[in-house]
């Protein structure tokens, strides 16, 4: 068993290691201030670094576009102290900068120019902090070329995936507002474009009219021009359908004078999708059916029968039986 007084001597630090542990604090205390100031001296001097920025080009011929692809990017090496490269190279959103169309130059091609970014450091350098310096820009060339402007109505098609309940189905074609869009640009580039079409939608289990906004979808032939508006308004009317179905006699059709042609069966039967609300109005004297005699082939005793009368309110039409065997007497 240990004794009290041997207890509280081996428990309480020794003034050496109080010591130790002072000298240990104030050593980290220094280096941390000597090495903020060796870092703040560093961010005082100055540097170079090269930097991406966005660029935007303004002031084009109103009567003119491009109609070649500009650089949606240029590198600018700039110089100054530590401190505010440090800012622009942790910044996350870069400034725009602006290249002016009117400092650009003819080429010997006609409607071909060129701007030399270099050579207007100034205008672009006025576009910065008084503290930054800009020592060379890239690319050094951007080269322009010029078209004559035309516009002109395209029509856009939706693309839309439709999956109806059961039952349900797409009573009429779909409308869109507008159904035409203005496309201004190049008119090598305009002329190529017939359509335009809206990215691809989804619907599911659709069982009642919607609206909907359809966005357009930018093909590269379209990031090349201006399109009057990128979005239209998709109306899809959707109504329940029932199956239905009818008989019908056979008509014969150009049969020549003094003949008489009788098919087996002489009548058929038609199945059809309708309109519940459609369903009543839906009547035999809508429909005509018929076999041509001109189609008689001589190796083939069957006729193909033919509907050349139907209303427009009905869909998925299927006939029963599809061709009939027939007797031509004199």
């Amino acid at each position: 068993m240990k004794s009290p007084l041997f207890k509280n001597i081996s428990n309480t630090p020794s003034k050496e290691g109080v010591r130790i542990n002072r000298r240990v604090v104030t050593f980290m205390f220094c280096l941390i201030v000597s090495a903020f100031f060796w870092v703040m001296m560093s961010l005082s001097k100055e540097y170079s670094i090269e930097i991406k920025f966005p660029v935007s080009y303004i002031n084009f011929p109103i009567d003119k576009v491009i109609s070649n692809q500009l650089p949606a990017t240029i590198d600018i090496e700039i110089k100054s102290t530590g401190f505010n490269l440090l800012v622009y190279k942790i910044k996350q959103k870069r400034d725009t900068v602006f290249i002016d169309a009117k400092d650009s130059k003819h080429l010997p091609k006609k409607n071909n120019f060129y701007i030399l970014p270099n050579a207007r450091i100034d205008k672009i350098a006025a576009q910065f902090n008084n503290n930054i310096k800009i020592i060379k820009i890239y690319p050094d060339t951007i080269f322009l070329n010029y078209n004559k402007k035309k516009s002109k109505l395209v029509p856009v098609k939706a693309n839309i995936k439709i999956d109806f309940a059961n039952q349900y189905q797409q009573s009429d074609s779909i409308q869109l507002t507008p159904n035409f869009i203005t496309v201004s640009g190049a008119s090598e580039l305009v002329d190529r474009i017939k359509f335009i079409e809206t990215k691809t939608i989804k619907l599911k289990k659709v069982s009642d009219t919607i609206s909907i906004q359809l966005q357009i979808n930018k093909t590269p032939n379209l990031k090349l021009v201006d399109v009057s508006q990128l979005t239209v308004k998709a109306k899809i009317n959707v109504t329940k359908f029932t199956e239905a179905s009818i008989e019908l006699p056979i008509e014969v059709a150009n049969l020549p004078s003094g003949f008489t042609l009788k098919t087996f069966p002489d009548k058929i039967t038609v199945k059809y999708n309708v309109a519940f609300k459609k369903y009543e109005s839906i009547t035999p004297l809508q429909f005509k059916a018929i076999v041509d005699y001109s189609k008689i082939e001589s190796k083939n005793n069957k006729l193909k029968i033919q509907l050349v009368k139907y209303p427009s309110d009905i869909r998925s039409i299927k006939i029963s039986p599809e061709k009939v065997e027939y007797i031509i007497r004199k």
